[in-house]
């Protein structure tokens, strides 16, 4: 199940796009390996390969609706509506730990032993493939994200707010600043996402969408 997970964007720029491999095929198998509870599934892998999807979506204008209502469904212990909201999350966008996470939660609390096991260890795998991906120190160990709302898991694990957003261009690639101050002692900060692949996506969807329809006016 293990894929390379790196991405050149020179490289992807210069190939067709049908050149690339079966990122549709790819993201499915790993999908299937990590709701079977496969410990090899490579979730940077996924991540890379939902990058490359028709339906990619690094914004979260499909998803962000249903994760404020599951998020305040959760707080306010309504967890079958919670739970309602993340699995139509999930369904949009796979790879979204904290949909799996709080899921899990919901999942214990219903008594579904094997169902929120199968959750936290798909969470856990989404969000460990954040974390070995650099320590967000600097730009040049920027954790590498595929989606915003993988820089919102990262922010709240740290126990910290964002305050301001910074589009930073080096030599490894387009890098977000972000600005924080630690909610409990008000220090200031700052925490470094590397967005190549959420260019390549986009990019990749934009010549899609112009194959699919040559005619359209730019």
């Amino acid at each position: 199940m293990k894929k390379a997970a790196a991405f050149s964007l020179a490289v992807l720029m210069l190939l067709p796009i049908a050149a690339a491999a079966d990122p549709a095929g790819d993201f499915a198998a790993l999908v299937t390996a990590a709701k079977e509870g496969d410990p090899g599934t490579d979730y940077t892998a996924m991540r890379q390969a939902y990058a490359m999807l028709p339906e990619y979506d690094p914004y979260g204008e499909k998803t962000n609706a249903l994760m404020r209502d599951g998020q305040a469904a959760y707080l306010a212990k309504d967890c079958k509506t919670a739970l309602e909201k993340f699995k139509a999350a999930i369904a949009l966008d796979f790879i979204i730990s904290d949909a799996h996470a709080l899921a899990a939660d919901c999942l214990e609390q219903a008594g579904d032993k094997a169902g929120e096991k199968r959750e936290e260890s798909i969470a856990q795998g989404l969000f460990d493939s954040i974390i070995i991906s650099g320590d967000g120190e600097k730009p040049d160990t920027a954790f590498r994200i595929v989606a915003l709302h993988e820089e919102r898991a990262i922010l709240a694990v740290a126990g910290v707010d964002g305050t301001g957003r910074e589009l930073l261009t080096t030599d490894n690639g387009p890098i977000d600043k972000i600005n924080v101050t630690d909610v409990n002692t008000g220090k200031k900060g700052a925490v470094f996402f590397n967005i190549s692949v959420v260019m390549i996506g986009t990019e990749i969807q934009k010549k899609n969408a112009k194959a699919a329809n040559p005619t359209a006016k730019p």
